[in-house]
């Protein structure tokens, strides 16, 4: 029932209406629910609300003030007590509103609401007025959870977004099973933003808006566990994502303002404890190893220690310390993230070492990297070359390094150093910058086997790299390490370095010293197609999945496609290193040889060094050995290379089935597929037969 007149008791109910609850950093003007995970039957509205089955369509404003609490009972509208006499012109000019007229007077707080988005039911509004004591600039913001979804489905998930007076105070937040009973707050926003009146009359709207997915496997409902508006009593502003402190410039300039503009001073030599201060002075030895953000750090995330977290930060601190020391061996950015991130979102960080202890015999200093006490980068060795070349982590998902979202939570990124000063190595490296970034273009995990190229004998031209890789004429010069993993499919543009998809971060000792490439989204198409005179080497880059024990085996396999037979006695040495650890000694290959595939002995990973995991620059290099001093001609083309598991002998064996049959099967061993025979070969023959009569 509404009323449209009887002013005494408009008076009364105006002054119930405010009646409100403080926290420590926001004033709850109402809440419809409670956060209670469940949709218990109440009386009186507000925070007692009955929740109600949605009735499964969504009505035109204005609704109905007057729900009932049985299921279907209510509409799309809750009521607080109030006067509703004049709509707001940024609801009403929104093409899926339009004009209407505003209900008048609601006597007391509606009693039910709807308890889900279901299906096309996508808009849960509730409407109230406002205190005549709040400013055009005063700040507020929306909280709400849900409690439950439609389970059952392929990728069970639900959005939402949140508007104010028809304007956007919330990009879509996407739920999932992980997300629910967790406590999602607005970023803040001025009355004067969202076109709210004050006072009795203005039809202010706040308005959840459901984004379903169920055409995609996502489910048809999301239910809310409690809505409310809170009056934020302290400034705190939005998570700025991506962030960076300093700028890569290669320098130390002085700035204003923080994040980009951070102004490095000199450390003071000792590592504090969390929480440290977020607005330490620019003055040389006066900050200390926690930066912080403008933001609101009320929450300490497991892993991260026990500390008191520092509350509000309003702006972004000024000064940060700019080295590691052998006493100041972590250097920690504290930071919210924004609602709109996924558990699955990929990150990744990149920082820059701006000098070295060059007093030192060698210097040189470690560095890892941690996410909310996650290591995401194993030590990176930073010599005189490594200096102003970034060096970007392996992606990472927000789940794998437990980040959380939204205001409070207090995040972490920390570089620690490593001093190797007792080795001769330097006591400290100052960075120039530090970012987090998304990964715009995932990169694959590592696979295994792989080959570049085909046992195709042929150089066909391919798309995709790897097993399709385009063998390009080779440039005739050996370039150093690390090459580039961009050669363009043309003749004499590529080098001798190529590269499957992965992430390349890590120097694995034994492989020299050089600047990795970074992450590879994508194999490298093209790749040199020979040894020269020269052009010795072909080296392959590679990461190894972090399934792999130090004691499981591998071996390499490579075919040789020509010679230069123009020479007296054709031929070619070959050796086949991995990480620097030769793993096949010298073969010849004459003409006779041509088509045949070499393999390595089995090496387990532990003997070649190999790292498992993104980030690691595994390097399987085939080294020609000339002749061509001694008429063994100028080139060997390569017909193919893989990397292969050795997988345990399997015992008992058998080839093929007791089934009086030959089927052409998958799988070789019980599946093999028998064809017909090709004569007699000497020893060894050949472990990669196709399945081709006679072949």
């Amino acid at each position: 029932m509404h009323i449209r007149k009887g002013s005494r008791g408009t008076i009364v109910l105006w002054c119930l209406l405010f009646s409100t609850i403080f926290t420590a950093q926001a004033q709850l003007l109402w809440t419809v629910g409670l956060d209670d995970n469940g949709w218990p039957m109440g009386t009186g509205g507000g925070a007692n609300t009955s929740f109600v089955q949605e009735n499964g369509a969504i009505n035109p404003l204005p609704g109905s003030p007057d729900s009932t609490s049985v299921p279907q009972g209510a509409d799309n509208d809750y009521y607080f007590a109030g006067v509703y006499t004049t709509v707001i012109p940024s609801v009403t000019a929104r093409p899926e509103y339009g004009d209407y007229t505003p209900v008048g007077v609601v006597s007391v707080d509606e009693e039910a609401a709807e308890r889900a988005f279901a299906a096309a039911d996508n808009d849960l509004r509730y409407h109230f007025n406002l205190p005549s004591t709040l400013k055009t600039n005063d700040l507020l913001s929306v909280t709400f959870d849900a409690n439950n979804l439609q389970g059952g489905q392929a990728d069970t998930r639900y959005g939402i977004e949140v508007y104010v007076n028809g304007v956007l105070v919330q990009s879509e937040i996407l739920i999932r099973s992980a997300q629910l009973d967790k406590d999602y707050t607005t970023p803040q926003f001025t009355l004067a933003s969202v076109n709210a009146g004050v006072g009795p009359g203005f039809d202010n709207i706040v308005s959840l808006r459901g984004i379903n997915y169920n055409n995609d496997g996502g489910g048809n409902w999301m239910g809310i566990d409690y809505v409310q508006l809170n009056q934020e009593t302290e400034r705190i502003p939005p998570p700025v994502f991506p962030w960076a402190v300093g700028l890569d410039d290669n320098g130390w300039p002085v700035g204003n303002g923080g994040g980009t503009n951070t102004t490095f001073v000199q450390e003071n030599g000792v590592t504090n404890p969390l929480p440290g201060v977020p607005n330490s002075p620019e003055v040389d030895g006066q900050a200390d190893n926690d930066y912080y953000f403008a933001g609101s750090y009320t929450t300490v995330i497991t892993n991260n220690g026990n500390y008191t977290p520092v509350g509000t930060v309003s702006v972004n601190e000024e000064a940060a310390e700019r080295a590691l020391t052998g006493g100041n061996t972590e250097l920690r950015y504290h930071f919210n993230l924004p609602n709109t991130l996924k558990p699955t979102d990929l990150m990744a960080v990149t920082f820059d070492a701006l000098n070295l202890d060059t007093t030192a015999t060698d210097p040189r200093y470690g560095v890892e990297v941690y996410f909310n006490s996650v290591r995401v980068q194993p030590e990176v060795l930073i010599r005189p070359a490594q200096t102003n070349k970034p060096i970007t982590t392996p992606q990472f998902s927000l789940a794998s390094v437990n980040a959380q979202v939204g205001s409070g939570f207090d995040n972490i990124v920390t570089i620690k150093g490593i001093n190797h000063s007792a080795e001769r190595g330097g006591n400290s490296m100052g960075l120039d910058y530090v970012q987090l970034n998304p990964v715009a273009q995932p990169v694959p995990p590592p696979v295994l086997p792989w080959a570049v190229g085909l046992n195709d004998n042929a150089w066909t031209v391919g798309n995709g790299g790897g097993a399709s890789a385009t063998f390009v004429q080779e440039n005739g010069v050996l370039n150093p390490l690390p090459g580039s993993p961009t050669s363009p499919e043309v003749n004499q543009q590529a080098d001798n370095d190529y590269y499957l998809a992965g992430v390349y971060s890590t120097v694995i000792p034994g492989n020299g010293t050089y600047v990795p490439v970074g992450p590879v989204p994508a194999n490298e198409e093209a790749a040199e197609g020979a040894l020269s005179v020269g052009d010795t080497e072909q080296r392959y880059h590679f990461n190894l999945p972090s399934s792999l024990q130090p004691t499981d085996k591998l071996s390499a396999s490579f075919d040789a496609l020509s010679l230069d037979t123009s020479a007296a006695d054709p031929r070619w040495g070959v050796e086949v290193y991995f990480n620097g650890v030769k793993v096949l000694p010298e073969v010849i290959i004459h003409t006779t040889e041509l088509g045949v595939t070499y393999s390595t002995p089995a090496f387990t990973v532990a003997s070649v060094n190999a790292q498992v995991g993104p980030g690691f620059d595994n390097i399987l290099t085939l080294k020609g050995i000339s002749f061509s001093a001694n008429g063994g001609g100028n080139s060997m083309g390569i017909d193919y290379v893989q990397l292969n598991p050795v997988l345990p002998p399997p015992f008992p064996w058998s080839v093929g089935r007791d089934d009086n049959a030959q089927p052409a099967g998958n799988g070789g061993g019980a599946n093999a597929t028998f064809v017909q025979e090709a004569g007699v070969n000497l020893p060894p023959g050949n472990p990669n037969s196709p399945e081709v009569n006679q072949q």
